[in-house]
């Protein structure tokens, strides 16, 4: 399961998704804060995407969270499989809108 979006797509309206997903590859990853969280191959994590309205489409990485940003650890897209699509908001207006 995919969420990319090819490159230089402008978001048309602020964007999340939200999802459980399984980390392929050991990731060490610091937050702002200085933390190191260690994701390991086979660890299930609820993480998230998200973006702005006008802003390109990013989908290179995967966050903890997007409540506190310097709380946050990072993992790259590559380094994990999208298990289950939990909640989402579509970088594209819904048909009725």
């Amino acid at each position: 399961m995919t969420v990319r979006k090819k490159t230089g797509d402008v978001a048309a309206q602020d964007w999340f998704v939200r999802a459980r997903v399984c980390v392929r590859a050991e990731h060490h990853a610091h937050s702002l804060e200085r933390e190191l969280r260690i994701f390991r191959a086979g660890e299930v994590v609820e993480m998230v995407q998200w973006g702005r309205a006008g802003q390109e489409i990013d989908t290179a990485s995967w966050w903890t969270t997007n409540q506190y940003i310097p709380a946050a650890h990072i993992v790259p897209a590559d380094k994990v499989e999208v298990l289950e699509l939990l909640d989402e908001r579509r970088p594209e207006p819904d048909a009725e809108d």
